[in-house]
Order: structure tokens, then C-alpha cells, then sequence
């Protein structure tokens, strides 16, 4: 019984420290992002509770980020609000209705803006240049 107690802590002990030591790479091991934050209109009104994802051209990492009540939004790739990273992106915009039992799952922008294939929006990501204005229209 004593063995099986030992073993049990040891594997509770390995687990802990894996655990507080984390499973990604550290933080200089990762590229280098730009601050993005901006606005999504759809018909020159604010969308609210949208979710805006960034789809580098190159295939790497997305970006992704909220929009609050004002249509205003700041991405996030790796660590919260540290923007997308630089170069071409492919922009995905995904709003619901909102109804009085919740959230609906009938899209409150045209739905052409969910998919990256059919998303007309394309952006460019530069230092100096992370203040983004998506306009939506039918």
C-alpha cells in the first residue's frame, strides 16, 4: 500500500511542477507583434459583441479581438491586447443578433465577412500604422 502512496505523490508532484512550468516556449522565443486596436461599422453604425480575426497571409498565427458596446476593439495574438503580427492580413468579422433570450445565431452584418475565402476586407499590419477602420456594407 506504502508504494502505491509514494507513487501517487510522485506522479501528483511531476504533474504540479509541469503544470507551474508551463508547455509553450518562453516569451523572447516569440515574433515580434504591432499594437492593433480600431473600430467595425457595418452601414456607419458601431458593431457591438463582434469577434474580428486576422488571418496572416502567410499562413502564421491569427490575431483575434472583441468589439464592445462602441464597435471598438483591440487584437491579441499571443498575449492579451499585444496586437497581430506585421505584414498582409485576410480580416474575418463574425456578429450574432442579439434577442431578449440571448444570442441568436442569425448574423447581424452580411454574412460574406464570416469566412476568410469570401471576406472582402484585407489589411496591412505596420508599425506606425495600428489604428484599423473596418467598414461594413451589404
Amino acid at each position: 500500500m506504502i508504494p502505491f502512496c509514494r507513487l501517487t505523490m510522485t506522479g501528483s508532484l511531476l504533474l504540479t511542477l509541469l503544470i507551474a512550468v508551463g508547455c509553450g516556449g518562453k516569451q523572447e522565443d516569440l515574433p515580434e507583434t504591432v499594437a492593433v486596436s480600431g473600430m467595425v461599422t457595418y452601414k456607419g453604425a458601431p458593431v457591438p459583441e463582434a469577434t474580428i480575426m486576422l488571418y496572416p497571409v502567410e499562413g502564421r498565427k491569427p490575431a483575434s479581438g472583441r468589439t464592445d458596446a462602441d464597435g471598438k476593439f483591440t487584437l491579441t495574438t499571443f498575449n492579451k491586447d499585444d496586437g497581430a503580427l506585421p505584414g498582409e492580413h485576410q480580416v474575418t468579422v463574425n456578429a450574432f443578433q442579439s434577442t431578449p433570450e440571448g444570442v441568436s445565431m442569425k448574423s447581424s452584418i452580411p454574412i460574406k465577412y464570416s469566412n476568410p475565402s469570401s471576406s472582402p476586407l484585407k489589411v496591412t499590419v505596420a508599425e506606425g500604422d495600428a489604428d484599423l477602420k473596418l467598414e461594413l456594407s451589404d
